[in-house]
């Protein structure tokens, strides 16, 4: 398998470019993928120098438009596996050949596999999502897991897709924007008979936003984001479920975390009732079948 990377940029910080410019000695081919609103290019000349290809994106088709460009990008460079890394996300020096090793394993060359997700805001494992047709499921990942573990939906930032994978499944729903794209991807994957499953063996490092620091009692393991970023995550919840609820009724549950954003909004949130109108938009627009940036 020749494998490249992709790494999606929103105005990064000096940190995040500094463990950016590590992985071309990790990985052959190295695309980030820049959606900040203004093309940085000095940056930009300073990443080649080190060998990372750049895409200025200008934010087109969000979140699923960088990961289109970058996958595009990387199949023209000859890949047949991509791995999808957010800013975020620290890479361990030998993550590439341990998930490779795991892709290998999965005994189909459709494929999306992620890695165990350890959320450094909560300091713990991402669950297991399962979702079958009458029954849907979140499993937490004990410490003693190992190998491929199934599910039905995982983050973007880690993934191994396969190009056998993409070509079955298609480009990215840029309609989405940005919030659940991945979810979107994966409940696809599994209505076309794809594998997803979750490398136990493989640990990576995560930021899922930023915690606030006012939570007190009860928390909620939601972090905050701006108002729009609420809006999104409700609607396309509802979008992912409208899209895939004959198949699988139990994905209806999936808006159960838009409860959970509401409980964090009342409890811990700056501008609440600000975040509150953008999720009641948001849920009120995807009833109504909205798609596409706002």
């Amino acid at each position: 398998m020749t494998h490249g990377t992709l790494v999606t940029l929103y105005k990064p910080s000096a940190a995040q470019i500094e463990h950016l410019l590590t992985l071309p000695a990790k990985s052959p081919v190295v695309v980030a993928v820049d959606n900040s609103p203004v093309a940085d290019r000095a940056l930009y000349a300073r990443l080649a120098a080190g060998g990372v290809d750049v895409i200025a994106n200008h934010n087109r088709g969000g979140i699923a438009g960088a990961f289109n460009a970058g996958v595009e990008f990387l199949i023209g460079r000859g890949c047949d596996v991509f791995f999808i890394f957010d800013q975020d996300s620290h890479v361990p020096d030998d993550y590439f050949d341990r998930m490779l090793a795991g892709c290998a394993r999965v005994g189909d060359s459709r494929f999306l596999v992620g890695p165990r997700i350890f959320n450094r805001n909560f300091q713990r494992d991402l669950p297991l999502f399962t979702v079958r047709r009458w029954s849907a499921q979140i499993t937490p990942i004990h410490g003693g897991a190992h190998g491929l573990l199934s599910c039905s939906v995982i983050i973007s930032s880690g993934t191994a897709i396969s190009l056998d994978a993409y070509r079955a499944l298609g480009r990215f729903r840029e309609d989405f924007f940005i919030d659940h794209v991945d979810a979107e991807y994966c409940m696809r994957a599994q209505a076309h008979g794809v594998p997803v499953r979750v490398n136990a063996d493989v640990s990576l490092p995560h930021e899922l936003g930023s915690p606030s620091a006012q939570q007190h009692w009860p928390r909620v393991e939601i972090f905050d984001q701006s108002a729009l970023r609420h809006y999104y995550a409700a609607r396309n919840c509802i979008l992912v479920a409208r899209d895939y609820w004959r198949r699988y009724p139990a994905m209806l549950l999936i808006n159960l975390i838009t409860l959970k954003h509401v409980a964090f909004v009342l409890l811990h949130a700056r501008n609440k009732r600000l975040k509150l109108k953008a999720i009641y938009c948001g849920v009120t627009d995807g009833l109504r079948g909205r798609y596409g940036r706002v």
